[in-house]
């Protein structure tokens, strides 16, 4: 009677363990400053603060760059790990040619609660369905974007609302894939317990889709981001930023006008030609 009692106990452990654990070496959520981000945002006019709450006890904190509701697309931003949104506020309000709707993860920021991916995606869906509401917004005239981690949570939101553009940076098929890579399989498979595989749903994105890659990444093997370019059956584009890594490829202009132009090309065009673009060039 004892063995079993020890076995079941160890069981218990390990699977506490991997909970907690796995989670703490996935995502890693910066410390702020309430004080510096308002004066930021005090900078910048289009800024405004909102929150929105999911669930029942979890308020997301985040900002709205409003310009032109009619006249420019919305675009939906989730940003990478161990990043703070707050930090891209100057980029859209001077650089990219739409409205922005940039949202904390849980947990990061002054977002409440704890990311799990399960939570993360619906929190996705959950933005969206807020604004869309409150703003009168057409899925069609709307983007998901997504950096590295939060390509997870664009590629979602495009699948599940039907958007009319998707925009990935430096993504990945999965984490586990991703992981893959610098650990042995069989560690991965065991600890890791959120395992973003985007790959599993992306020949159902319909959206046109941008990914934007940065050659010299040492984050996100390159291989990982062609699986997933590949698997895609949407619209589709990828554009290399040359000389970018893993974190400095937003710091290229030519970042930017890849963005812009995706975003200003005429979506009917584009759905009907299945724009594509040889990652080879």
């Amino acid at each position: 009677m004892r063995f079993p009692v020890i076995v079941v106990i160890a069981v218990l452990l390990f699977l506490l363990t991997r909970y907690v654990f796995s989670r703490k070496l996935l995502y890693f959520p910066m410390p702020v400053n309430a004080e510096q981000l308002a004066q930021m945002a005090a900078r910048i006019p289009e800024a405004e603060e909102i929150r929105i709450s999911v669930g029942k006890n979890t308020v997301l904190h985040g900002w709205l760059v409003k310009k032109d509701w009619t006249g420019l697309p919305t675009v939906f931003y989730f940003g990478g790990n161990a990043e703070e949104v707050s930090v891209n506020l100057a980029d859209f309000s001077a650089r990219v040619s739409a409205n922005g709707v940039l949202i904390n993860y849980r947990g990061y920021g002054q977002s409440g609660g704890s990311p799990t991916e399960a939570r993360l995606k619906a929190d996705a869906l959950a933005i969206y369905d807020h604004m869309a509401t409150r703003y009168s917004l057409d899925a069609t005239n709307c983007a998901a974007w997504g950096r590295s981690l939060g390509s997870s949570m664009a590629a979602y939101l495009a699948l599940e609302r039907g958007l009319g553009r998707l925009m990935l940076t430096c993504p990945f098929d999965s984490i586990q894939a991703v992981a893959g890579a610098y650990y042995p399989s069989w560690l991965v498979n065991l600890v890791l317990e959120d395992r973003h595989r985007t790959i599993d749903f992306a020949a159902g994105i319909t959206s046109p889709t941008l990914i934007l890659v940065a050659p010299n990444d040492e984050v996100i093997p390159t291989q990982n981001t062609l699986r997933l370019y590949e698997r895609l059956t949407c619209p589709k584009q990828l554009v290399p930023v040359h000389g970018a890594g893993h974190n400095t490829i937003s710091s290229f202009e030519a970042y930017f006008d890849a963005v812009n132009t995706f975003l200003e090309k005429d979506l009917a065009h584009t759905r009907s030609d299945r724009l594509t673009k040889d990652p080879a060039k």
